[in-house]
């Protein structure tokens, strides 16, 4: 991909692609001075673009899929020319979920084990029984899995058929081959039987597929300093992944 012609850069993910904790370990809010050190901003300073990441903490995959949706449609609707652009989806963990309340004023990213004391102190109410049914009931791993394949091939469909140049990789939670090869397709509920939409998957645009940004480092020894008890990487991580990335990007 000849990034030179591109002059905009847009990136949606969770907080591993927003730079949660990247300059501080327990510092988890998401700053334009941490953005600046994520591999998103290494690789928008390097390539000259200027850079949207509309990452949010907590964020699960649906949102990752309509944030880019939204954005290229709007974009589109303006009149602007989607040539400048490059949009980059950074999946999250399998089972997370966004809900809105208040006439949609307010949109909530649940994520599994998530307290909602938090909530009742930013927004002045109570999650606790809703939270406690998703724990319940929105956690199925199978469908989880699905549902971001699901996601990730509904998102190809679209930005082919804008002519969008995209790629996407995996934040956190990597997909296993066996898993889906033999679990999902043979013990449990066709509904979450999902082979048939593997070769849907982009094949050329999809970074390694069956890894993923933390887990490559969290399961490495050598860079157990480098991240956080919340499994966050600082910003020597980000520069590595950022490197590999870049090289990846512009043979495809």
């Amino acid at each position: 991909m000849d990034l030179s012609k591109k002059k905009w850069l847009y990136v949606t993910g969770c907080s591993h692609t927003g730079g949660s904790e990247i300059l501080t370990p327990g510092e988890g809010k998401l700053t334009h001075a941490g953005l600046q050190k994520t591999w998103s901003g290494l690789l928008a300073e390097a390539c000259k673009l200027n850079l949207i990441n509309d990452s949010i903490s907590g964020a699960g995959n649906e949102y990752i899929m309509t944030s880019a949706i939204d954005f290229v449609s709007k974009w589109k609707d303006s009149g602007r020319d989607l040539d400048e652009v490059l949009v980059i989806q950074a999946w999250s963990t399998f089972e997370r979920q966004q809900f809105a309340f208040g006439e949609s004023t307010y949109h909530i990213h649940w994520a599994n084990g998530q307290s909602p004391e938090h909530y009742k102190e930013w927004y002045k109410q109570d999650f606790t029984n809703y939270f406690k049914a998703l724990q319940l009931y929105a956690t199925d791993h199978a469908y989880g899995v699905k549902r971001r394949v699901r996601n990730q091939v509904l998102s190809k469909a679209y930005f082919e058929s804008n002519n969008v140049d995209y790629a996407m990789l995996n934040a956190c939670s990597e997909q296993e081959t066996d898993w889906e090869q033999y679990k999902a397709q043979s013990k449990w509920n066709p509904l979450t039987r999902y082979r048939h939409l593997l070769d849907e998957l982009p094949s050329d645009n999809f970074f390694e597929p069956y890894d993923s940004f933390i887990d490559q480092y969290r399961h490495d020894e050598q860079y157990k300093e480098h991240i956080s008890e919340w499994l966050h990487a600082d910003a020597h991580i980000h520069r590595l992944y950022y490197h590999k990335f870049k090289t990846w990007l512009e043979k495809i």
